[in-house]
Formats: structure tokens, C-alpha cells, sequence
């Protein structure tokens, strides 16, 4: 029903057993009170959203239905609008929203608009007040997911602007750099598509490694071995951290553990902490590969993990070179790489 129609069933209400009917059905709350704001008139509709029965409010100040820090300017505003000259409706609160308060104490948002209207010579005052608390609740969450999506397409682009620069300086062709992007681009598409597959969009740091790892694993598995305190990777952390187990795995089945029928790559992650400092460890680690050699030149894996590892993720990095087999370390701030720290 329309304001304009609870604001006229609202005038017979003294006279119209049959309007007090109607009102009760409304699904807004409608408050009536005389012009100093004592309420007439309670509906069904208002007992349900202030947890007040009728009986407990009726002939009492109206302001009992608002926070306190607002009772005061509400009392005079509400009174000066009863005695004006200007207008019979008014919308309420700044920007069309107000607050409410409940029995029990809790606050709520809402809106309002009240008329006034009189009744017999009795100047009546009408509210048609309606809760948008899970309104406002629906669009903070949609304010959120919007501010989260810009954050993750800034990074995306970011990390793909990375890709590019840094495959062009370490492609020997055209060919190979056309080759290189494809593949980089379809480990971050696979990583977006373990996040779709998690309906809480939280990946923890051993489904990363499954996923990453998924296509160099032996038939048992026993080829790649997870183990380590489990953490839940943040939106920040996990398209830097996809990219790098990928080159690694991709430079261990070039040269490295995979490339062997005997070899094995192990991964370890810890959390210590450091005097006041809270830091993850990640340790990936070949073994069972024919000898290493120190690189000539820095490749592309090294310098992602240069550019991606310690710059975005403030991470001190090491890379032993052992005959048996690389060794790569990564030692993180918690904050940087996890969803939640428990300490």
C-alpha cells in the first residue's frame, strides 16, 4: 500500500474501528502520536520490528524508539514539524534514513516518513517507518565483492603485465615467447578455476600445489610430496605463488627432479615466529634428478621470483643450486601470504 493511503486510513483512526484493521495488516510499521509525540497507535507490523508490544508503548514518547544520541533532536524536529505551516509529509533522517532501536538494545537502520493530519481538531502525527537493515546489509556485501574484484582484476593485470615483460627479455624467438605466455596464461586460468571450484574462495596452500603439480605427479603420487603447517592463502598471495610453482615444476621437468623416473620433489611449509615477527616458510626441495648446475644467467623463473615473490610479497628468497638437486626457499611475513593468522 501506498504512504499516501496509510497516512489517510491513519485519520480515521479514532472513528474507523475497520482503518485500526487495516493498519495492523500493513507490513510497515505505523506509528501514530499526538503533537507532543506521545503514540496513539502501534500496528502489528511495529511490534515486530521493535519487539515492543502496543500495550507497552502506547502513551509514551516516541523517541523510546530511537537511540539515544537521537532522541533529543528528534523531539524538537518531530515538534516543530507538528506546529509548521509547511507541507504534511516530510521525509525523515538524512538522506531519507534514520535509526531505529529495539527492545532488546540493537540498532537498525531504516526509513521513514511522516505526515501530519487533524483529527477532530487534534493534530495526529502518522510514521510509516519500514527496517532496511538487511537491505543495507545486501549492499555492503555487494560494495564488497564490487571493491574485492577491482582488487583482483588490478592484480591479474598487473601480473600479466609482469608476464609479458618478462618472457620477452628471456625469449630467444618469437616462437618462444608465444609459447611461454600460453603456457603462463593457462596456469593462472587454472588457478582462477580452483577458485570457482571453491565456494568459499578460500585455497589453501596444498590445493595450490595439487593443482599446480597435478600434471608432473607419478600414478601413485608418490613422485610429489606435500607436507607442513596448513595455511589459507590470501587473494594477494596466490596468483604470485601459482606462477612460481609452475616455472619450478616446468624447470624441473626440463632439467630438474621431474625429468628423472627416480626423482622427487618434496614441498614443507612452518610457521615460526621471529621475536615479534610472525613468518611462513616454504620449502621446495629436488631430489633424485640428474646433477644440478649454478644457471650461467639468470632465466625467467629467477626473475619471476624476483619481481612477483619479493616485491609483492616482501618474501627473502634463496635458490641452492646442490648437485642432488635445487633447493628453493621462501621465507614470508603471515600477514602477506595468509587468509587469517592464528598465533
Amino acid at each position: 500500500m501506498e504512504a499516501s493511503a496509510l497516512h489517510s486510513a491513519a485519520q480515521s483512526l479514532q472513528s474507523n474501528p475497520v482503518s485500526v484493521d487495516v493498519l495492523a495488516l500493513i507490513a510497515d510499521a505505523v506509528i501514530c502520536t499526538d503533537e507532543e509525540g506521545s503514540i496513539l497507535f502501534f500496528n502489528r507490523a511495529a511490534e515486530q520490528s521493535f519487539g515492543y508490544s502496543a500495550e507497552e508503548v502506547l502513551g509514551k514518547d516516541v523517541e523510546l524508539l530511537l537511540p539515544q544520541r537521537y532522541q533529543a533532536q528528534h523531539a524538537l524536529s518531530v515538534r516543530s514539524f507538528a506546529v509548521g505551516k509547511n507541507g504534511t509529509n516530510r521525509l525523515m533522517g538524512n538522506q531519507r534514513e534514520v535509526w531505529g532501536r529495539r527492545k532488546n538494545g540493537e540498532e537498525f537502520p531504516s526509513e521513514a516518513i511522516v505526515s501530519r493530519h487533524s483529527v477532530d481538531g487534534r493534530m495526529i502525527l502518522t510514521v510509516v517507518h519500514r527496517d532496511i537493515a538487511e537491505r543495507k546489509e545486501m549492499e555492503n556485501q555487494r560494495e564488497a565483492i564490487a571493491r574485492e574484484l577491482d582488487h583482483r582484476i588490478g592484480n591479474m593485470i598487473s601480473v600479466v603485465s609482469s608476464l609479458v615483460s618478462l618472457s620477452a627479455k628471456s625469449a630467444e624467438s618469437i616462437g618462444d615467447l608465444a609459447q611461454s605466455l600460453q603456457d603462463r596464461l593457462r596456469a593462472l586460468a587454472a588457478t582462477q578455476a580452483l577458485l570457482r571450484q571453491e565456494r568459499n574462495g578460500k585455497i589453501t596452500l596444498s590445493e595450490l600445489l595439487l593443482a599446480e603439480l597435478a600434471l608432473y605427479r607419478s600414478g601413485d603420487g608418490s613422485n610429489v610430496i606435500i607436507e607442513g603447517d596448513p595455511v589459507v592463502l590470501c587473494a594477494m598471495a596466490l596468483q604470485p605463488l601459482a606462477l612460481v610453482f609452475h616455472e619450478l615444476a616446468t624447470n624441473s621437468a626440463k632439467y630438474g627432479a621431474f625429468s628423472a623416473p627416480a626423482g622427487r620433489v618434496t614441498i614443507t611449509s612452518e610457521c615460526v615466529s621471529d621475536g615479534d615477527e610472525h613468518l611462513f616458510l616454504i620449502e621446495w626441495c629436488e631430489t633424485g634428478g640428474p646433477p644440478v648446475k649454478p644457471p650461467s644467467r639468470q632465466g625467467f623463473g629467477s626473475a619471476l621470483i624476483e619481481q612477483m615473490i619479493r616485491r609483492a610479497l616482501r618474501a627473502e628468497v634463496s635458490m641452492d643450486y646442490r648437485p642432488e638437486g635445487l633447493v628453493c626457499r621462501m621465507t614470508f611475513p603471515r600477514s602477506r601470504v595468509e587468509e587469517s593468522c592464528e598465533t
